[in-house]
């Protein structure tokens, strides 16, 4: 049993949204999420919202992740967690509609976490440059990966091999040196976050 699967006991079934703007791999990151998460031996599914996905128009896309097989096929309304890959989001879309009242915020932000009304002080939020982090390894701002490693510190839900498996098999067919950055993201974005959670624990 994958060490994912270990720590995520009677927590499964995990719904995940993700938000972003078109051309930040949003749709991306959720297949690689759920590539991982069958990695480590769950059942998963990944599918966007169907819509507007020009350059810098908002997509949302969704993932399941459970130890039983997966009925539901409809968008995630309740999640667990959301990942915002681009803050401005949170001025312009319900990017927090229906979460948890525990659930994670995992956000691309150089300033950390905003604030918010009462109604969102429960939620466990995790702010990460990742536009900046991107750059420096990617060399362009794409956030998805960095942001996948952010959310695998945080939660535990799925491994950061599984992770890099899921890169490598994803992202193959764009050469070595592209998933060999991308795996460098996802590694940064995972050390940006596991330090304030050992903190935290």
């Amino acid at each position: 049993m994958s060490d994912a699967k270990r720590n995520a006991g009677h927590d499964v079934p995990h719904e995940i949204r993700f938000h972003g703007r078109g051309g930040q791999g949003a749709v991306s990151a959720a297949a690689l999420l759920a590539l991982a998460a069958f990695e480590d031996g769950f059942e998963a599914q990944a599918f966007p919202k169907f819509g507007s996905e020009r350059r810098g128009a908002p997509v949302e896309a969704y993932v399941r992740i459970s130890t039983l097989p997966i009925r539901a096929h409809n968008q995630v309304y309740s999640p667990d967690a959301v990942v915002i890959q681009d803050s401005t989001l949170l001025h312009s879309e319900p990017v927090l509609q229906g979460i948890k009242a525990d659930g994670w915020a995992i956000l691309n932000s150089e300033q950390g976490p905003p604030a918010y009304d009462a109604a969102f002080q429960s939620l466990r939020w995790v702010a990460v440059p990742a536009t900046r982090i991107a750059e420096q390894f990617l060399g362009r701002p794409l956030p998805n990966t960095v942001l996948l490693g952010a959310l695998a510190a945080a939660t535990g839900w799925v491994s950061l091999k599984a992770l890099e498996q899921a890169v490598s098999s994803h992202l193959a067919n764009k050469g070595e040196a592209v998933v060999k950055a991308n795996i460098e993201a996802l590694h940064a974005g995972y050390q940006a976050v596991a330090p304030q959670q050992e903190q935290a624990s």
